[in-house]
């Protein structure tokens, strides 16, 4: 065999197996439902009225899921000690805390690309309220909607300007974001929302069995705490 042909084949070989590792380890990832994510993560955050993020690998079936977690017991212990403990049962999380107090819950082999996409000009929908319509204002950027195409991350029906109302979309009682950011990632947009609503952003990966990856990326706001329930064993 030609020695420019092998070593072609081996790099090959070494790629597939790569990608076939990656989707092997997402396949078993997420699958909490997002009610009880909701209740568990959302209780220490809203209990210690902090802010932060979460990026992970899920199912992605028809909706988000949230990462493996576990309920643990309600203590004393800081935010950052409580989601480690319930984030025990995954190992690729880690979770941490930046000097300004933002929690970082992060699944190490995430893939960041759409996070580090920059926009030269991100405008937010005037007239709209809530942290999920400000989300909305970065998935519908021309710029995150070309990069989504070209690189397959769906699901396809967001690669459009035209969007859903989220439930608080016109509730005066909730902030507006107005004007425009110049030159931000994507991640330094959602991270801007945290200046304006407390609560954390999730963007969460999927393998996608028809090629590419699904991404769903949103805001889970702050309650007054203790309003959330308990999940049901």
């Amino acid at each position: 065999m030609n020695m420019s042909v092998l070593i072609t084949s081996i790099k090959l070989a070494i790629t597939c197996a790569i990608m076939l590792a990656t989707c092997l380890l997402a396949q078993d990832r997420g699958g909490t439902p997002f009610g009880d994510g909701r209740i568990l993560l959302g209780g220490v955050f809203s209990k210690a009225h902090a802010s932060g993020s979460l990026q992970y690998w899920g199912v992605c079936n028809f909706y988000p899921d949230f990462p493996k977690i576990r309920a643990v017991p309600d203590h004393e212990g800081s935010p950052v000690e409580l989601l480690r403990e319930m984030f025990s049962v995954d190992p690729e999380m880690r979770v941490n805390q930046d000097a300004d107090g933002t929690i970082r819950m992060t699944e190490e082999d995430v893939p960041t690309d759409l996070l580090n996409l920059k926009i030269h000009e991100l405008t937010w929908l005037a007239g709209f309220h809530g942290p999920n319509m400000a989300v909305r204002a970065i998935l519908v950027n021309s710029e995150v909607i070309a990069f989504r195409k070209e690189h397959n991350l769906g699901p396809a029906p967001q690669w459009t300007t035209t969007f859903p109302l989220t439930s608080d979309a016109l509730a005066p009682t909730k902030p507006s974001l107005i004007g425009s950011l110049h030159d931000v990632t994507v991640r330094q947009a959602l991270d801007y929302l945290l200046q304006k609503f407390h609560g954390f952003w999730f963007y969460e990966n999927c393998d996608n069995p028809d090629g590419g990856r699904i991404i769903h990326v949103g805001f889970l706001e702050n309650v007054p705490y203790p309003a959330l329930a308990q999940p049901q064993k």
